[in-house]
């Protein structure tokens, strides 16, 4: 007669071999299915949304080149309605769409003023490296492929009137992107701890820039925000923020420029220097005092971003995310697979990375 093992769904050794499962096990491994499809769903969430602005975008260009092609044929006209279609349709379905998945509610805490402008400073040094270090991947990928990678938002906002740059990525961009990506994100994914919830800010957001110029920079700053945002739980710090960040760098920047004609005297200069005519320099006017007035601003913001480096350096002790609940810290090294391990997450990694990969090759 040959010997069976027993039955049992426990973990039993039998001759050598050890069968059956205990319950423990069947809980983990639900437990695991549960985090999987919830940060699927999240996923979906963000790429069907990304889908549809680039759908309605799409439309709208269509659409207002037949009816007011003039419109359509301005700078500021073709980027207002652009900008609106993406942020008053697309950009609030994607929120309705991630409002439907279950969140959990971070508890506010206070920051002080003096704690704001430190954090500001932080977050202006971070963004800087940021630009930096996707200058300067953009540049070698540039130098192996022979032609330049330009930054579409640069080329873009340098042709807008300064109050079009103002409104638009000032007020409604930063208002819109931290409803989406701190409040809307971070709330669904705190509860499996505080890290992830940073990382899929910062991650999620710098994918959602569609270029690897901006996504450098955008992932430090949502990394830092989504922090931010873990910590205290009010959205105003964030947005305010966000909005001080892009009016330096989008606003400020961008119209200093103008005023200042350090453009067209850094064109004088090259022109002369390539042709050797003095005749050229004649040209320049006020221009030495524009380019002294914009290399002052230049300086001001440099000692600005390293002011804010150092000081990030000084308090990295400080970035400590609180421990996940226990059920999650049972999954050990798989916690970051069974995260990211999903079809949501992977098909939106995917879809955002192939546009930046093919606005690189443009």
């Amino acid at each position: 007669m040959v010997d069976k093992p027993p039955k049992t769904g426990h973990n039993v050794r039998y001759k050598g071999i050890t069968v059956g499962k205990s319950p423990g096990d069947d809980r983990k491994e639900n437990y695991e299915k549960e985090i999987r499809r919830h940060f699927s769903k999240i996923g979906f969430a963000y790429l069907a949304g990304s889908i549809v602005i680039y759908a309605v975008q799409f439309l709208a260009a269509m659409v207002g080149k037949k009816f007011v092609p003039a419109v359509m044929a301005d700078a500021n006209g073709s980027f207002i309605v652009l900008m609106l279609t993406m942020y008053g349709i697309s950009m609030p379905f994607m929120g309705w769409l991630v409002s439907r998945v279950p969140a959990q509610k971070i508890e506010g805490r206070k920051m002080t003023a003096g704690q704001w402008i430190i954090a500001f400073l932080m977050c202006y040094g971070l963004m800087y490296a940021g630009n930096l270090i996707g200058t300067a991947l953009t540049f070698g990928i540039g130098m192996v492929k022979g032609t330049g990678v330009d930054n579409p938002m640069v080329s873009t906002v340098m042709q807008l009137n300064p109050w079009v740059t103002f409104v638009i990525a000032v007020l409604i961009v930063p208002t819109a992107e931290e409803l989406l990506f701190r409040k809307l994100l971070t709330e669904r994914i705190v509860k499996y701890g505080e890290l992830p919830a940073v990382l899929a800010s910062g991650l999620f957001f710098g994918l959602f820039h569609g270029n690897l110029n901006q996504f450098s920079y955008a992932f430090l700053l949502g990394l830092f925000l989504g922090f931010i945002y873990v910590k205290t739980g009010k959205l105003r710090y964030t947005i305010g923020l966000h909005m001080a960040v892009n009016f330096i760098g989008s606003s400020l920047g961008t119209w200093m420029l103008r005023v200042t004609g350090y453009m067209d005297t850094m064109e004088t200069l090259t022109k002369f220097l390539n042709t050797k005519d003095l005749t050229v320099l004649a040209d320049l006017g006020n221009g030495i005092v524009g380019m002294f007035i914009f290399g002052s601003y230049a300086s001001l913001i440099l000692m600005m971003a390293g002011a804010g480096l150092i000081l990030t350096w000084l308090n990295r002790k400080k970035f400590v995310c609180c421990a996940p609940e226990e059920k999650v810290a049972s999954l050990g090294k798989k916690k970051a697979a069974v995260m990211i391990g999903n079809p949501g997450i992977l098909l939106y990694g995917a879809f955002w990375i192939g546009i930046m990969i093919w606005q690189l090759l443009q």
